[in-house]
């Protein structure tokens, strides 16, 4: 399965019933050396690594049940995909803002030793402040380094956005907005730092 439950409607609701239970599911299989440095599909040190510790943070697991909750309504606005970008920018490959600057907390990001370097470190990516419905509107990459980045203030504060948001009427919204490049920058964007977007990929 896909992260964020992208691989369809019945694989989704299966995962967001985990999550709404306070549940995680990890995978069975782990990465070849070969693989070592970036996976497309979460094996067992994605998860176990990656996802597991973050969830001994009491706001960030309520976070985690709220978007199972979350997803499980949003099956029958047919918004799979839109959600599945928030977990994407935010649970996988999100960073965050602390006193000391920046700092991951994504799983796909923290499982990779070259992503984390480049998620911080490279002057290829942006790097934009969050914002709920643009990151519902972004496209994302499975197999490459990502070309944006969302950055958060806290948990507190993105937990809180999820769950004083009524997403059907957003979901309607998003229906009627055209999508966003994984590269774009708009005018209306936050931004933490641009990129030169020198990487290929």
């Amino acid at each position: 399965m896909e992260r964020g439950g992208g691989a369809g409607a019945g694989a989704g609701r299966s995962f967001f019933r985990h999550l709404a239970n306070r549940r995680f599911p990890a995978g069975r299989f782990i990465r070849t050396p070969a693989q070592f440095d970036y996976l497309q599909e979460p094996d067992v040190f994605h998860d176990v690594f990656g996802h597991v510790p973050l969830l001994a943070n009491p706001v960030f697991a309520d976070y985690m049940q709220a978007y199972g909750e979350g997803g499980l309504r949003s099956l029958q606005f047919g918004a799979l995909e839109k959600l599945a970008r928030l977990y994407w920018y935010t649970v996988e490959f999100g960073l965050i803002r602390e006193a000391g600057g920046l700092r991951l907390y994504g799983a796909g990001i923290v499982s990779s030793y070259g992503e984390s370097r480049f998620a911080l470190e490279s002057g290829s990516p942006h790097r934009l402040g969050f914002d709920l419905k643009r990151v519902m509107r972004t496209e994302y990459k499975i197999d490459d380094y990502q070309r944006s980045y969302f950055v958060i203030d806290s948990f507190d504060a993105l937990l809180r956005e999820t769950l004083e948001t009524d997403f059907a009427p957003l979901y309607a919204e998003l229906d009627g907005l055209a999508d966003i490049g994984v590269d774009a920058v708009l005018e209306s964007d936050v931004v933490v730092s641009l990129g030169d977007q020198s990487r290929a990929g």
